[in-house]
């Protein structure tokens, strides 16, 4: 039974492949029977073109992230100084967006065991997800504090439209993504770095309103 349920995830995240791969394909396959029957400017095509090669890229990119083991090297690291550095890399783009970031650490050290590279790519990807998520602007809210004696939180709050309820247990599934471009491996990628550095993702959010993820990490 084990076995078989093994392979029913591998057929559906087989199929889940192949239809996100098969589009832009489509798409550049479509461009070159343009361009070799059209006299008109073949710029556009270039661009397009090249738009979802770059797709195929992070598809693939992604998928390798969750198949190969990662080798780890933890060590102790202040988690609020790598937030810092992370809000320092995204400033540009939430100025572009109109969003302002704000960090407050509720605690003085914030230090855990992890690979400070991988935490990195977790936060970017959930700043990321909030600046998209409020596309006319606004506050994203991020609270380091300890849940408790031997666990540390970190929270990061938009103001964007929200998740329906019913959508929610659903994120996490590879290709499941509320986001036009998105891929929906990016929350899956980030969701299993918390698992390896032995924490937990929540997600809480209602419409209109906002979304909250919580990082817990043990200290």
């Amino acid at each position: 039974m084990i076995k078989s349920e093994k392979l029913s995830i591998a057929g559906e995240l087989a199929a889940g492949i192949a239809h996100e791969i098969r589009n832009p394909i489509t798409s550049i396959k479509g461009f070159l029977q343009l361009m070799q029957s059209s006299e008109y400017e073949k710029e556009i095509y270039f661009d397009i073109m090249s738009s979802e090669i770059n797709r195929i890229e992070l598809i693939l990119s992604e998928l390798l992230m969750l198949a190969k083991p990662q080798a780890t090297q933890t060590a102790p690291r202040d988690v609020t100084m790598i937030l810092e550095d992370v809000v320092a890399l995204m400033q540009p783009e939430a100025i572009l967006k109109n969003v302002h970031i704000q960090v407050m650490a509720e605690i003085e050290q914030a230090v855990v065991d992890c690979e400070e590279n991988q935490l990195k790519q977790v936060f970017i990807n959930f700043i990321k997800n909030a600046i998209e998520a409020m596309p006319d602007g606004g506050v994203l809210n991020i609270i380091v504090t300890n849940s408790s004696s031997n666990e540390l939180s970190l929270q990061f709050t938009d103001q964007g439209c929200g998740i329906p309820e019913e959508l929610i247990s659903k994120l996490g599934q590879p290709f499941y993504t509320t986001k036009e471009k998105g891929t929906g491996l990016g929350f899956m990628v980030s969701k299993r770095i918390i698992e390896n550095h032995h924490g937990t993702v929540d997600i809480h959010s209602k419409l209109n309103e906002g979304t909250t993820i919580e990082v817990k990490l043990p200290i």
